[in-house]
């Protein structure tokens, strides 16, 4: 029998508050954060309020539906903090031959969290508070760790002057006993951006170059979540169930199909994060490879439905996309945006990138449940199409970042406020700094 209206609404409040609390977090109080306190105690603050959230719901909701939603929201609103800086933290800290990589554990951590929620729940004894609890434990761990981490150099020296970001660039760079020609090349580039000014929210939308580096971050996290990726999730339980497999069977640990989707997202994300900085692979080329292991499967599965085909292929092509997602779209969208900007645009502009990416993880979530109960073969259709759009989307409107060093990228797309004065190309400054010690 279907669950009574009034819980399924609970359950879909408790999760939607959840999104919309990232919504808020990375839009309103991200940016302010970030200027005033710097990355560092921004992330920190972002995880110590996600462990606040959760301990309001697992230990004083007390029954009340009330302060269980305002749990939720502060779980989320957490979140949405620290998924907004820790890009940007990213971006500013790694080495250009590493960047891509750096920024894919992002994802990877991710995946490997919701393995271990798997492993967790499959505990005997392990009752519904700390269930709710375990995200808190990691946002703990997160706000605490934060603290022991070097501020982003770039950071400093851009409020505070040169000097001022020597050691912690010393510190991200333990490998070199001179920093000076990076840290002479990183004060240059700020101080002609600072004698342009701070980006309004205005000129964002408004300035040519700029407003395209806008749409191209904005549409891409859109865009993963138009993947479709967590309406399969979202529905995998009835997906497989259609297959054949019985609800046993689907969590069984650890080779339930359930289990298999979280295996085969370790492999994918491992495999990308490998190949995003090497020259087998790139943003563009992974993003654009991946789509022929996302877009064709959810065709097929389609067709499948229309045909009456056999079930069970359409659980092949789940794992499938699964690969493909995590290979590229899963790790890319999560730290390209941040590379996009300068130091005087960065903060403002990556607050509404990632609110659309929370916006679309919202809107998908409302819709996907319509959308399955109208025509799980035209879901997948859907989903399909707009994976072929997403394809013609990085074809025509991303450029390979690969190798580039931060400050150069803007010139990429277009028009940006300074003139142009390289003091390394991407070979020389790969020279300097050959990796980063997080």
């Amino acid at each position: 029998d279907p669950p009574p209206a009034a819980w399924t609404s609970f359950i879909v409040w408790g999760l939607n508050l959840v999104t919309f609390g990232m919504m808020c977090g990375a839009l309103l109080p991200g940016p302010i954060l970030a200027s005033m306190l710097g990355r560092r105690l921004t992330t920190s603050m972002g995880g110590l309020t996600c462990f606040l959230g959760c301990a309001v719901v697992a230990w004083l909701s007390g029954g009340s539906r009330a302060v269980y939603y305002l749990g939720r929201f502060l779980t989320g609103f957490g979140c949405g903090i620290a998924c907004y800086v820790l890009p940007m933290y990213n971006a500013e800290v790694a080495t250009l031959n590493i960047r891509g990589l750096t920024g894919s554990l992002f994802q990877f951590m991710v995946v490997v969290g919701g393995v271990l929620a798997v492993i967790c729940f499959s505990i005997p004894g392990i009752d519904w508070r700390q269930g709710f609890l375990v995200p808190g434990y990691l946002g703990l761990l997160v706000g605490i760790g934060a603290l022991a981490c070097p501020e982003s150099p770039r950071f400093l020296v851009d409020r505070y002057g040169k000097e001022k970001g020597r050691a912690a660039l010393q510190r991200v760079r333990s490998h070199l006993s001179d920093v000076d020609g990076e840290l002479e090349y990183i004060d240059q580039c700020l101080r002609e951006e600072r004698a342009a000014g701070k980006v309004s929210y205005l000129e964002l939308f408004t300035k040519p170059g700029l407003r395209y580096r806008l749409f191209v971050a904005c549409f891409l996290q859109a865009a993963q979540q138009m993947t479709g990726v967590n309406a399969f999730l979202g529905f995998q339980t009835d997906i497989f169930h259609a297959a054949g497999y019985s609800s046993d069977e689907i969590v069984k640990f650890p080779d339930g199909p359930s289990n298999i989707i979280q295996w085969v997202f370790i492999v994918g994300s491992v495999t990308g994060l490998l190949l995003v900085d090497s020259k087998y692979g790139g943003r563009k080329k992974q993003l654009l490879g991946a789509s022929a292991f996302m877009g064709p499967p959810l065709l097929i599965a389609a067709v499948l439905h229309f045909v009456n085909g056999a079930p069970v292929v359409t659980a092949y092509m789940l794992w499938i996309f699964s690969f493909g997602f995590q290979a590229a779209w899963g790790i890319v969208p999560w730290f390209y945006p941040a590379e996009l900007f300068k130091m005087n645009e960065r903060e403002r502009a990556l607050s509404i990138s990632t609110f659309c990416g929370f916006l679309f993880n919202l809107l998908v979530g409302l819709i996907t449940e319509a959308l399955y109960h109208w025509s799980q073969g035209g879901m997948f259709l859907i989903f399909g199409l707009l994976n072929v759009t997403n394809c013609i989307f990085v074809a025509v409107c991303m450029r390979e970042t690969k190798g580039v060093p931060l400050e150069e990228i803007p010139a990429l797309f277009g028009p940006v406020n300074t003139a142009s004065k390289k003091g390394k190309t991407g070979e020389d400054e790969e020279n300097v700094v050959q990796g980063v010690t997080v």
